[in-house]
C-alpha cells in the first residue's frame, strides 16, 4: 500500500506542476475520496466505543480512566516542553506594524457547550462534534457496564462495528486515487509567495513536527515498552503518509487502531480480557488536545516575532491557560483569541489561514503518532506490561537535549540572516510611494491668497477649470494620510487622492503646506481650494465651515511606550494605575477632535467623556502639539502618551517600534474625517459626490488597504506550470 499511496502522490505532483491551474478539476476526486472515508469514522467511533467500554467492569472502567488521564497530562507536558523551546527560535528584533483591524473587532468565541454537550446527538454528529459525539459514547458504555444481560446487544455493536472497519478498508483501497486527486489540485494551485513572510513559522514547526513524530514519541515508547523504535516508525508508515498526504487525522483512526493491533499481537502484549481492542485507546483520545495542536501555538511567539513585539511577561499565565483550554477547539477559533489576548495585529492569521494547506499536514503527523504512542502506552499499562529502561531513556533524553538544542540554534541564526533580507522594510511605511498614477504636482510652503482670485459670480470649481490648477492645502505631518517619505515626496492616502481628483479634473496640483491648527484661517484668505489629510471633524469646524460627508471613520486610541501597554488596556485599569499617584501627562494634536474636547465639559460619550465617567479625566493633563513627531522625538516631555487614532498611531510605530497602540476597553470614540472646502458652491458639492463615486468603483478601498493596512497591490500572476510556461501550448 505504501508504495502505491507514494506513486499516487508522485503522479498528482507532477499533473500539478505540469499543468498548473488547468489541471485543478482533479481535485474534486480526491474530495470524493475524502467523503467515502468521513462516512464511516464518527459511526464507528460512537459505536465502537460505546461497546468497548460496555463491556468492561466497574473496576476496569475506573482503571482505564486513570491511566488514560496519567497519559494525557504526560503527552500534553512533553508537548508545552516543546512549545517552550521551539518558541526560543524567533530571535527578537524591533519593527512596527500597520493597523489592525483587531483594535476594532469582537473577539472570536466558541461555543463550549455545543462543543462538548450533545443535547442533540444527531446535530452532533451531522456537524462532526466530535467531543460532544465522544462524550455521549463514553456516557452510554459508562451505563451499560451495570445493565443486565448487556452481552447481546454488545455483540450486536461489534458486527456494526466489524462491517464498519470492513466498509472503511473497502475506501482505503482507493487512496491511491484519492492521493493523486488531492496532491494534482494542491500542486497545481498552490501558490509559494503567500508563504514569503511564514517561512519562519512554517520551517519551525515542520522541524518540531520531524523531532516529535520520528524521534520524541518513538523513544518514549521504546524505552518503557517491549517496543523497538525501528518496530514503532515501521508499523506506522502507511498511516503516516496517508494522514499527511490526506490532512486529515480522523478519517485514518482504524488504521492507527490497526498498526497497534499489530505491534501488540507480535509481542503479545494484546489482551481481550484487559482491554477489547486498541481502537477504544485511540478513539478515546482522539477528542482532546493533542501535541501537534499545542505545539501549533508557537505560531503566537512568531507573530509577535514577526511583528518586533514583545509578549507582556505578566500576560503568559493568562495566555498559556487560555492556550490550553482553547486546544480543545480548531485553530480557527483558538487562534485569534490568543493573538488578541497578546495584544498582537490579528491581521496576520489571514497568513496563518493561506499557511494552513501545508502546517495541517505537519500536525496531523504529530497527531497520528501522538494517538498510537497514547494507545501503546495505555495497553501496556493496563497489561502490566510497561517497564522502564532508565538506562534507554537517559540515553533518549540526552540525544533529544542535543536535537533540539541543535535545532534551536541553527533555526535562530537561520532566521536572524534569511529574515533581514526577506523582510523587505522598503514595504514599511516611511519608503512608500504612491500607489496611483501622480499628476503634475508642486509644493508650495508659506504660500498667500491664490494669485489668481476668482472673478466676481465666478464659482470655485469653474476658477480651478480656468487655471488648470487646483490648491490642495495638507498637513504634512499625518501619517500615513499625508507626509514626506525619505525621498523627501510628499505621499499618503489623501496625497494619492488628491492626484486621483486633478486628473479626473484635468488639472495640476499645488499642494500648500499649512498647520492644522489654522484651517479655518487659511481656508477663508483662499490659499487653497480644498484641505486635505487626516482633517477631523470638529464642533468648531461644523459650525464655521460648509457640511461636508465623512470619507472615513477612525478609531480613537492612544500610543503609549511598550512597557505601559497593560496599564491601557482597559478603563478600569488606567483609574486604578493612576489613582493616588502623580496625573497623566497625555499629548493632544492641536485643531484636532481631542484638543477640541479639552473645552468641553461633559461626561456624555465613548471617548473622552467616558475617562470622566471612570474618573481618570482629573487625573490627566493635556499637553498640545503641532506634530505627533513632537511627541515621539521627546517624550515624556512633550507628554507620556499620546492621544491619537489607532491607524495614525500604527503608521508612527513602524518609524518608532518602541511604542505601541493600544484602545483600552471601554474607550469606544471614532473620529470622522473630512475633506473641507470654504463655502458652499457647485464645488463642495462635487467633492461629496466625487468621493461617492470613489468608494463605489473600490478606488477607495484599494487606498486603503495599501496605506492604512499597509498590503502591497500586485496584479495576481497565474500559477506556473509546464504546459504554459515551458511549452507554450497555452497563452
Amino acid at each position: 500500500m505504501t508504495s502505491r499511496i507514494l506513486l499516487g502522490l508522485t503522479l498528482g505532483v507532477a499533473w500539478g506542476l505540469f499543468f498548473g491551474e488547468y489541471g485543478a478539476w482533479v481535485g474534486w476526486i480526491g474530495d470524493a475520496f475524502v467523503g467515502l472515508l468521513q462516512m464511516a469514522i464518527l459511526p464507528y467511533v460512537a459505536i465502537s466505543l460505546t461497546s468497548n467500554i460496555g463491556r468492561l467492569s466497574s473496576e476496569q472502567c475506573g482503571r482505564v480512566a486513570w491511566v488514560a488521564v496519567s497519559l494525557l497530562l504526560l503527552l500534553w507536558a512533553v508537548g508545552g516542553m516543546v512549545l517552550v523551546v521551539m518558541s526560543l527560535c524567533f530571535p527578537p528584533w524591533d519593527a512596527g506594524s500597520f493597523f489592525s483591524t483587531s483594535l476594532v473587532e469582537e473577539p472570536v468565541t466558541t461555543d463550549w457547550l455545543e462543543l462538548f454537550i450533545p443535547s442533540n446527538l444527531f446535530w452532533s454528529l451531522t456537524n462532526n462534534l466530535v467531543p460532544a459525539v465522544v462524550l455521549f459514547s463514553v456516557g452510554l458504555g459508562v451505563a451499560l457496564i451495570s445493565v443486565p444481560n448487556k452481552e447481546l446487544l454488545i455483540e450486536t455493536l461489534d458486527v456494526l462495528v466489524l462491517a464498519l472497519g470492513r466498509l472503511n478498508n473497502m475506501v482505503l483501497r482507493l487512496a491511491p486515487l484519492g492521493m493523486f486527486g488531492i496532491a494534482g489540485h494542491t500542486a497545481g494551485t498552490l501558490s509559494l509567495e503567500k508563504f514569503e513572510l511564514l517561512q519562519g513559522y512554517l520551517l519551525v514547526y515542520a522541524l518540531a513536527s520531524v523531532l516529535i513524530t520520528f524521534w520524541v514519541l518513538p523513544a518514549m515508547v521504546a524505552a518503557s515498552t517491549p517496543f523497538s523504535h525501528r518496530e514503532i516508525l515501521r508499523e506506522s508508515r502507511d498511516v503516516l503518509i496517508t494522514a499527511f498526504a490526506l490532512g486529515n487525522t480522523f478519517i485514518v483512526l482504524p488504521m492507527i487502531a490497526e498498526a497497534g493491533r499489530r505491534l501488540m499481537t507480535r509481542h503479545g502484549v494484546y489482551d481481550k480480557s484487559v482491554v477489547h481492542a486498541p481502537s477504544e485507546a485511540v478513539q478515546f483520545a482522539y477528542p482532546f488536545p493533542d501535541i501537534g495542536r499545542i505545539v501549533g501555538l508557537v505560531f503566537i511567539p512568531f507573530a509577535a516575532w514577526f511583528y518586533g513585539s514583545r509578549i507582556d511577561p505578566t500576560s503568559l499565565p493568562e495566555l498559556i491557560g487560555t492556550g490550553f483550554f482553547s486546544a480543545f477547539a480548531k485553530p480557527v477559533i483558538s487562534i485569534p483569541l490568543l493573538l488578541q489576548l497578546a495584544e498582537l495585529p490579528s491581521d496576520i492569521f489571514n497568513l496563518y489561514l493561506a499557511s494552513g494547506v501545508v502546517a495541517s499536514r505537519f500536525g496531523d503527523l504529530m497527531k497520528t503518532m501522538h494517538l498510537l504512542v497514547f494507545s501503546l502506552l495505555a495497553i501496556c499499562c493496563l497489561s502490566g506490561t510497561l517497564r522502564m529502561n532508565y538506562l534507554r531513556l537517559g540515553r533518549a533524553a540526552a540525544v533529544t537535549a542535543v536535537l533540539f538544542l541543535v535545532t534551536v540554534m541553527s533555526m535562530r541564526s537561520f532566521l536572524e540572516y534569511s529574515f533581514e533580507d526577506s523582510y523587505d522594510r522598503g514595504r514599511l511605511i516611511v519608503d512608500r510611494q504612491l500607489l496611483g498614477e501622480p499628476a503634475e504636482a508642486v509644493v508650495v510652503e508659506d504660500a498667500g491668497p491664490n494669485p489668481e482670485p476668482r472673478q466676481p459670480g465666478e464659482d470655485r470649481m469653474a476658477r480651478i477649470l480656468r487655471r488648470g490648477v487646483i490648491r490642495v492645502g495638507v498637513d504634512p505631518h499625518r501619517l500615513p494620510f499625508a507626509y514626506q517619505n525619505q525621498d523627501g515626496d510628499l505621499v499618503g492616502y489623501d496625497i494619492d487622492m488628491a492626484h486621483q481628483l486633478a486628473h479626473d479634473l484635468g488639472v495640476s496640483i499645488e499642494f500648500v503646506l499649512f498647520p492644522a491648527s489654522e484651517l479655518i484661517e487659511w481656508l477663508e484668505d483662499d490659499r487653497f481650494d480644498v484641505a486635505m489629510g487626516a482633517l477631523e471633524a470638529t464642533v468648531e469646524r461644523a459650525a464655521l465651515l460648509p457640511e461636508m460627508n465623512p470619507y472615513m471613520e477612525l478609531t480613537s486610541a492612544f500610543v503609549v511606550p511598550d512597557h505601559r501597554r497593560r496599564e491601557f488596556e482597559s478603563l478600569g485599569a488606567l483609574a486604578d494605575a493612576l489613582r493616588g499617584g502623580p496625573p497623566l501627562t497625555v499629548a493632544v494634536l492641536a485643531g484636532g477632535l481631542a484638543s477640541e474636547t479639552r473645552r468641553t465639559d461633559t461626561s456624555l460619550g465613548w471617548g473622552w467623556g467616558a475617562l470622566k465617567d471612570y474618573g481618570i479625566a482629573p487625573h490627566i493633563e493635556r499637553v498640545e502639539l503641532d506634530s505627533a513627531r513632537d511627541f515621539f522625538e521627546s517624550a515624556p516631555e512633550n507628554g507620556e502618551v499620546l492621544a491619537t487614532t489607532a491607524e495614525e498611531g500604527a503608521a508612527w510605530t513602524l518609524e518608532y517600534p518602541e511604542f505601541a497602540v493600544v484602545k483600552p476597553e471601554g474607550f469606544n470614540a471614532k473620529s470622522p474625517l473630512c475633506y473641507f472646502v470654504p463655502e458652499r458652491s457647485q464645488f463642495r458639492h462635487f467633492i461629496n459626490t466625487w468621493l461617492n463615486l470613489k468608494r463605489r468603483n473600490g478606488a477607495a478601498e484599494q487606498l486603503y488597504d495599501y496605506w492604512i493596512l499597509g498590503k502591497l497591490h500586485k496584479d495576481e500572476q497565474p500559477r506556473w506550470c509546464v504546459v504554459r510556461d515551458v511549452l507554450h501550448w497555452i497563452e
